[in-house]
C-alpha cells in the first residue's frame, strides 16, 4: 500500500491518553496530521486535558476526543470512518494489577480482532501500525546475543513448558508475550488477506522520557522504578540484568515515520530499543547517571544482593542487547540521547508531584 501524508484526511490513535499514545499523537499534530484521539475514560481529566492541551500549542494539526473501547465491538468503526491511518496503541496491562494475566492476553486479542474488524469496515484506511513490545522478541539465547527483528519470543521454546496458554493466571508475564506475537502474526495475516492496508509492528523495550499527566506513571512500570529511586528507595526491576532504554518521544515520532515511510510495507517490524551500547545500563550505571543529572538528590542502587551476584558471575546478566539500527535506517529516525531520556523522566515526575525526591 502506498505511504501516508496529512493531506490523506485524519488518522486515529487507540489508547491516545497513555504514555506511548500520547506521544504519537504529539509526533502526528507536529505533521500536520488531525488526530482522532481514541480513549476509554472520557471523564478522567488526567486522561483527556494533556490531550486537549496540545490544541492551544503551536502544532498544525488538531485533536479530538472519540470514547472507544478495546473490548466492545464496533466501537471504533465511527473514530476509523475516513481515515487514512490508525495508529493501535492501546491494550489491556497488568500494572497495579488492574489486569490480571489472563485479562491481559484475552484483552489484546480480543482488542486487536476488534481493531482490525473496525479497519476493515472503514475502507479507507492503507496503514496500521501496531504496538507490540520487546517481549515480542525476547527469548531464551546466551549471555550477550544482539538480537534483531528476526527474532521472535516464541523462539527457542521447545523446552519451554511456561509457553503456552494453560494456567497464564499463575504465570504471569508469559501472557503478555504471547498475546504480542499472536498480535503480530494477526495483524499481518489479516492485512495480507484483505489487500487494502498494510500491518507494520513496532517493538519498544525499557520506554523513559517525559512523564504528561500523573497517570502516565503506571505502578510497577520503568518510569515508576526510577521515580522510587529518586525517592532514595532500592531499584526493584531490571536490576539482575540491563535496562535497554528507549525514549517514549522517539518511540511516537517512529510510528509517525511509519505510516509515511515508503519503505514500510506489510509485516515490516521494528525495534525500539537503545541506540547504542550507551542505553544499555545496568542498574549501578543507571544510579550513576541518575546522581550525575539531580546531584542534590540522594538516588537509590540497587539492592543489597545486587553486590552478591556481582561477586559471584563479574556482571550483571548480559541482555537484553538490542538497538534500533533498522528504525534509524530506513525511517530516518532521530533518537534523543539517554541522558536527555533519564533527566526528562525524573524532571517530570518531580514536576507531577509523582516523586518526593530525596535531598541530600
Amino acid at each position: 500500500m502506498p505511504s501516508v501524508s496529512s493531506t490523506d484526511g485524519p488518522v486515529a490513535v487507540t489508547g491516545a491518553s497513555g504514555y506511548v499514545g500520547a506521544h504519537t499523537v504529539i509526533a502526528l499534530l507536529a505533521r500536520g496530521y488531525d488526530v482522532r484521539a481514541c480513549i476509554t475514560d472520557a471523564g478522567n481529566p488526567h486522561k483527556t486535558e494533556h490531550l486537549l492541551a496540545l490544541n492551544e500549542q503551536d502544532y498544525s494539526g488538531k485533536v479530538s476526543l472519540h470514547t472507544a473501547n478495546l473490548l466492545d465491538d464496533g466501537s471504533y468503526d465511527a473514530p476509523f470512518a475516513g481515515c487514512s491511518a490508525v495508529l493501535h496503541v492501546g491494550t489491556a496491562m497488568g500494572y497495579g494489577g488492574v489486569n490480571n494475566p489472563q485479562q491481559v492476553y484475552d484483552g489484546a486479542i480480543n482488542g486487536t480482532t476488534n481493531i482490525l474488524d473496525s479497519i476493515r469496515k472503514s475502507g479507507t484506511v492503507k496503514r496500521l501500525v501496531y504496538t507490540s513490545s520487546f517481549a515480542a522478541i525476547g527469548h531464551p539465547v546466551p549471555s550477550g546475543h544482539i538480537y534483531t527483528e528476526q527474532d521472535w519470543a516464541s523462539d527457542n521454546r521447545e523446552e519451554d513448558a511456561n509457553w503456552n496458554t494453560d494456567d497464564l493466571v499463575r504465570k504471569g508475564e508469559v501472557g503478555y508475550a504471547m498475546a504480542k506475537v499472536e498480535c503480530e502474526h494477526l495483524v499481518n495475516r489479516i492485512a495480507q488477506d484483505d489487500g487494502r492496508f498494510d500491518a507494520i509492528s513496532v517493538c519498544p523495550c525499557v520506554v523513559l522520557g517525559p512523564l504528561l499527566t500523573p497517570v502516565h506513571e503506571l505502578v510497577g512500570s520503568w518510569q515508576y522504578h526510577l521515580g522510587r529511586m529518586l525517592a532514595g528507595d532500592e531499584c526493584q526491576r531490571g536490576w539482575q540484568a540491563l535496562w535497554n532504554i528507549v525514549d517514549v518521544r522517539d518511540v511516537g515520532e517512529s510510528q509517525a515515520l511509519m505510516i509515511e515511510s515508503d519503505a514500510c510495507s506489510n509485516g515490516h517490524r521494528y525495534m525500539l530499543c537503545a541506540t547504542d551500547d550507551r542505553g544499555e545500563i545496568s542498574a549501578k550505571q543507571l544510579q550513576e547517571h541518575l546522581l550525575e543529572l539531580f546531584p542534590h538528590i540522594d538516588v537509590g542502587g540497587p539492592p543489597a544482593k545486587y553486590d552478591a551476584m556481582i561477586e559471584k558471575y563479574g556482571k550483571p546478566f548480559d541482555a537484553p542487547r538490542a538497538h534500533c539500527d533498522r528504525a534509524r535506517q530506513e525511517l530516518g529516525l532521530k533518537t534523543h540521547d539517554v541522558r536527555d531520556t533519564l533527566k526528562a523522566t525524573g524532571e517530570t515526575m518531580i514536576a507531577l508531584g509523582l516523586v518526593k525526591p530525596k535531598l541530600k
